[in-house]
């Protein structure tokens, strides 16, 4: 099989990037100067870029062109219950939380939907921001039935709000239905997480359960997209 100008062009850029010479964030070269170094057109070198773009080893900026993708500090299981504390301290970073603030509110009638809870029952509601160092990486909203859980019980506990509900509603979780959703930008949470207006957020909306099938915190977790990766494993059915 004949390698083409492009695959030599991909393979070329790939080959920068395990060696060092090409860092994360890096702009590329000038197509004309690649063209140059490797004695191919520049369309070839366009329609390499454009490849590797797709397959996410570049990153395209309209304003400053492209560039060698960042990397990802941390993974996020989808397929298990992990903390965010747990993401984060995984990879070397002190795991710490910014409450931004925590109230008891009445449940609007998709609260009551999602919690089973009567309209109107009250609802502890948690708004925070998890940080790794000082770096944002994920804001919360979570919201809890009061009669499992009040802000004064939750202000008592350790933070873990797994932890928390398990000691005073003696209630434990044991799986979570989630929805995952991208969101382009949200003016509030992405200030709250230092992202961009070109910064994309991934959205995880979680209903947890206990064992007898009861719903008994319903989460909603920004993660900024720059961060964090998802990783789960799919089984062919």
């Amino acid at each position: 099989m004949e390698l083409t100008s492009v695959y030599k062009v991909k393979e070329w850029m790939i080959q920068q990037i395990k060696e060092g010479k090409l860092s994360p964030g890096e702009s590329l070269p000038s197509n004309l100067a690649v063209a140059r170094t490797l004695n191919v057109k520049t369309d070839d070198v366009y329609d390499a870029v454009d490849e590797l773009i797709t397959e996410q080893v570049l990153s395209n900026n309209l304003e400053e062109g492209a560039s060698v993708k960042s990397l990802h500090p941390f993974f996020y299981p989808l397929g298990e219950l992990v903390s965010i504390s747990q993401m984060i301290e995984q990879q070397g970073f002190n795991a710490r939380t910014e409450f931004i603030s925590l109230d008891e509110k009445p449940a609007t009638s998709l609260d009551a939907l999602r919690l089973n809870i009567p309209n109107k029952a009250s609802v502890t509601i948690i708004e925070r921001v998890r940080l790794a160092d000082r770096q944002p990486v994920v804001y919360c909203l979570d919201k809890v039935p009061a009669d499992d859980l009040t802000c004064a019980q939750y202000q008592n506990s350790d933070e873990s709000l797994l932890n928390a509900i398990e000691a005073y509603a003696n209630k434990k979780v044991a799986y979570a239905n989630t929805e995952i959703e991208a969101i382009s930008y949200e003016p509030h949470i992405s200030d709250v997480l230092d992202a961009s207006p070109h910064e994309g957020l991934m959205l995880l909306k979680l209903i947890h359960y206990d064992n007898d099938d009861n719903p008994i915190l319903y989460s909603f977790n920004y993660f900024k997209s720059s961060l964090v990766k998802f990783k789960t494993v799919r089984n062919r059915i």
